[in-house]
């Protein structure tokens, strides 16, 4: 029967986050407020077992999901400590879920202490200090067994030779892989003190991986030569298992003993050690006990993408911090690295999960910089971290720049626009996209912008306004505002009015100052429901940096009307000229042929392509406006420049220059409509002429295609285009995307 049972089954990785990230531990923590805590020396013990719950044994029952584990008094710990060194091992839990552990009569802590999957064996070290009467309390989430043993405890002290931890830069000390040959099951491999720590050290900081092949089975340390105990550090219960665990490992003049049940390869990573009687009296390296609480979860934000690194903030005063680290989330095998933070990441593991949904924590004691500690991802994961003290000390100055971590970018198999367009259609980067507006960048790369975009969150697509695409050769970032949790449109976000108001990207270019001008129109839902009635109210220019795309500045155009000039841009000669579009398309004219009516784009309008013009790059100038025969300052005056038909009565056109002649592309209709219409002019104000049409077939008897748009620069006689496409009504995201269609005229 197991001895810890719940109502509810509550998260595998522990309770709801809490404090994102901590710049100054000492002074920010609600915890720390007060006296400062108690520091102490560690003493080791022979690990030794106080709980079985198995046998019924070690513990108090507190309640149907707690117990009550009294430490003093037992296992040679006397009533003076303030704190231990015990591994938690869960065995058999009936769900996954997680194990808590804190001193006894307080709160329950917002931090988890060992994290598990349906019958798993697993365990973990920790630093726990003592609560009323010497005890520690430990709750489960969800009914499990439990064995709790104590390599040390921690007595109360301002001066002391022996037990004073010294912090090492992580450091492998052994790897039975090396040697290609597993350690035998049932064997016992002895690991020497690693080079500079002395004879009589007392323990060492290790954090231990088992690897396959091996079996079932756990494994057990202690000091070499000594009496095996009845413990362990380290679980497994299937074959071919990566699982790590780290302990305090109390250890002789010769080392520590490695006993491997199961066989398999085993690695030893080392953070520091404990003095022995003969080094010198000092107040460095004491332990400072606090009760745990959490200080990062890269859950409520972006997770640690592939290299990605996330810090933990600076405890003043201190040179290492115990803490407990937990990784979910992550796809495939994976393994996370802890250290100093901004110095030389090591060829050390602290955490690793074998991926398909795998939770794992351990415990690690890692030396900080004057920056705190940094956690490295190898692939992507979330990953949590919860403190249980510190270390007195100084901390070695950080010498490197601050951690990156940037989603990676996402690859077509090459720049070709069949497979960037396969790309568009998997998945991999979005959900759905369109209306896109391609803009290429002084440093070679493309700047894509979409009107709608559903990206990839936590909890499924979520819809933005406005998100977009850095392209490097056939390599492409997704650009959005917020986090991976919580994401939000790219501009214009604390402006937004969730399907009341909402800004659209229009086009964009390089000014003459080499920084990007972006134009934005302002949309507002004027009916019922969304989409009912939505027209644009204004027109904004965004100004941002051509290497980062921060946004620098932002403010209503010079022309800030509705007409929406900077609909399409083009670049030439002494001028840039700013095509405009109404862009009324839902809720004011009926589709004639539509049963039952359907109420689109505003007829009135929709066709008329009007065009200004200010100095080249000069895009805070008021435009001139076209009027028939001149340029002149009146936008009422301003006359359409793209040829009107019976069948254009909708032209979203957008313009570029070949080198040799303005060239125009419009899809008939907008998401109405069968043509494609390419035209060309000596002149930004015409006169046009059609050249090409292309008829387009659609994919389903539901699907729409619409909005054409360059995707290059138009070179004679060749045009990349770029199309929308989608279902109407737009309810079916698996063909809302853009494709591709080169045109050679």
């Amino acid at each position: 029967m197991a001895v810890l049972t719940s109502m509810a089954v509550a998260a595998v990785l522990g309770p709801p986050p809490g404090v994102a990230a901590a710049a100054d531990l000492a002074m920010s923590s609600p915890e720390l407020d007060g006296p400062p805590p108690a520091a102490s020396a560690f003493v080791p013990v022979a690990p030794c077992r106080l709980v079985d719950s198995r046998a019924s044994q070690g513990y108090e029952a507190i309640d149907v999901d707690r117990i009550r584990v009294p430490i003093t008094g037992r296992c040679d710990v006397p009533d003076e400590a303030v704190a231990v060194a015990v591994n938690v091992t869960v065995v058999g839990a009936e769900a996954p879920g997680f194990v808590t552990a804190w001193p006894a009569g307080g709160g329950l802590p917002e931090a988890s202490t060992v994290n598990f999957g349906t019958g798993e064996v697993r365990a973990n070290g920790v630093l726990v200090a003592l609560g009323v009467n010497g005890s520690l309390d430990v709750r489960s989430s969800v009914p499990t067994q439990l064995l709790v043993d104590v390599t040390g405890w921690f007595s109360p002290t301002s001066w002391t030779q022996s037990g004073r931890f010294v912090p090492t830069a992580p450091r492998r000390i052994f790897d039975s892989r090396s040697t290609g040959s597993p350690l035998p099951a049932g064997g016992t491999t002895t690991v020497p003190l690693p080079a500079g720590v002395p004879t009589d050290a007392l323990a060492l900081a290790v954090n231990i991986t088992t690897t396959g092949p091996n079996a079932p089975g756990y494994v057990t340390v202690h000091p070499a030569g000594s009496r095996r105990p009845e413990a362990s550090v380290l679980n497994t219960e299937r074959w071919d298992q990566t699982r790590a665990a780290a302990t305090i490992a109390p250890v002789g003049p010769e080392g520590l003993d490695l006993y491997v049940s199961g066989g398999g390869h085993v690695i030893v990573d080392v953070t520091g050690w404990f003095t022995g009687p003969s080094a010198r009296p000092s107040d460095e390296g004491l332990f400072v006990p606090v009760d745990p609480f959490r200080v990062l979860d890269t859950r409520t934000g972006d997770p640690l993408w592939p290299g990605g690194a996330a810090e933990i903030g600076v405890v003043a005063g201190a040179s290492a911090m115990a803490l407990n680290l937990a990784v979910s989330n992550s796809p495939e095998w994976n393994f996370v690295t802890a250290h100093p933070a901004r110095g030389v990441v090591p060829v050390t593991s602290s955490v690793n999960v074998n991926g398909g949904g795998d939770a794992a924590a351990n415990f690690a004691l890692v030396p900080q910089s004057t920056e705190g500690v940094a956690v490295v991802a190898h692939r992507r994961a979330d990953v949590l971290a919860d403190i249980a003290g510190w270390f007195t000390g100084p901390a070695p100055a950080a010498s490197g720049p601050p951690p990156r971590n940037e989603r990676p970018p996402v690859c077509a198999t090459d720049a070709s626009p069949a497979s960037i367009a396969a790309l568009f259609r998997s998945d991999a980067l979005f959900h759905g996209a369109d209306y896109q507006r391609v803009t290429p960048l002084p440093d070679g790369r493309t700047l894509w912008m979409f009107q709608d975009v559903h990206v990839p969150t936590r909890h499924g697509p979520r819809l933005l306004h406005n998100a977009g695409l850095l392209q490097s050769g056939n390599c492409f970032h997704l650009l959005h505002g917020g986090t991976f949790a919580d994401p939000v449109a790219l501009f214009m976000a604390d402006r937004i009015v969730p399907f009341s108001r909402w800004y659209w990207p229009l086009g964009a270019t390089v000014g003459a100052g080499g920084d990007v001008y972006l134009f934005m129109a302002e949309m507002h839902e004027r009916g019922r429901g969304y989409l009912d009635r939505t027209e644009p109210t204004a027109t904004w220019l965004l100004r941002l940096d051509a290497g980062t795309l921060e946004l620098i500045d932002r403010r209503p155009a010079p022309d800030p009307s509705p007409r929406l000039y900077g609909w399409s841009i083009v670049d030439h000669g002494a001028y840039t000229y700013l095509y405009a579009q109404c862009h009324r398309q839902f809720g004011f004219d009926p589709l004639v042929f539509s049963d039952p009516l359907v109420y689109a784009h505003d007829f009135s309008c929709a066709g008329r392509v009007t065009v200004g013009r200010v100095p080249r790059g000069d895009l805070g100038t008021r435009p001139q406006y076209w009027t028939g025969s001149g340029w002149g300052g009146d936008a009422s005056r301003a006359v359409p420049v793209i040829p009107q038909t019976d069948v254009r009565i909708v032209n979203p056109t957008q313009v570029h220059h070949d080198g040799t002649r303005f060239v125009a592309v419009t899809k008939e209709g907008d998401w109405w409509g069968d043509t494609i219409y390419v035209d060309v002019a000596p002149a930004a104000q015409g006169p046009w002429r059609t050249i090409a049409t292309v008829r387009l077939t659609p994919r389903c008897s539901i699907c729409n295609t619409y909005f054409a748009s360059f995707v290059a620069t138009p070179t004679p006689g060749r045009l990349l285009i770029g199309l929308s496409n989608n279902t109407f009504p737009a309810i079916d995201l698996t063909g809302y995307f853009p494709t591709l269609l080169e045109l050679r005229l």
